[in-house]
């Protein structure tokens, strides 16, 4: 048998002083939408999240190197800093180091290579290798929504 006595069923809900609905609604003074928007706030707050964590995933990127007079260069190579490190470029580990070589006369126009780095600022240093000589170019480059990039060495 139940145990709820016969004056308590005969009473309306609103009369009861232990009445179910009375301890499932919020408590006073909190609007019922704030329980409707919770959700969406939470929601909200994990797409932010995710937003800036997803951000700082490296991204892989093609990276074009277009030689003005090619055919007396012999070696390449390219170094990636990070300038954040708080070093200076000459002093900070490379993230990135890429080298070429090629017989007298025979390198390409455009060498086509693949970083992966998140987007940021990077220090890009190039040094050419020609038959007479050394040549190096230092440049900022910021990598941002773009997949290409383009980088002249002269």
């Amino acid at each position: 048998m139940s145990s709820t006595s016969q004056e308590d069923l005969d009473q309306a809900p609103e009369e009861r002083p232990d009445a179910p609905e009375e301890r499932l609604d919020a408590p006073e003074g909190r609007p019922p939408w704030v329980r409707r928007l919770a959700p969406a706030i939470l929601v909200l707050g994990a797409l932010f999240a995710g937003s800036v964590l997803f951000k700082n995933l490296p991204e892989e990127r093609e990276v074009e190197l277009r030689l003005d007079d090619a055919a007396t260069v012999v070696r390449l190579e390219v170094t990636w800093t990070d300038p954040s490190s708080g070093q200076p470029a000459t002093d900070a580990a490379p993230i990135i180091d890429s080298s070429w070589q090629f017989a007298e006369g025979t390198a390409p126009r455009t060498v086509l290579t693949k970083v992966s780095l998140p987007d940021g600022l990077y220090h890009v240093e190039i040094a050419v290798g020609r038959k007479r000589g050394h040549d190096v170019v230092s440049r900022t480059v910021t990598l941002a929504d773009t997949s290409r990039i383009t980088l002249f060495v002269r």
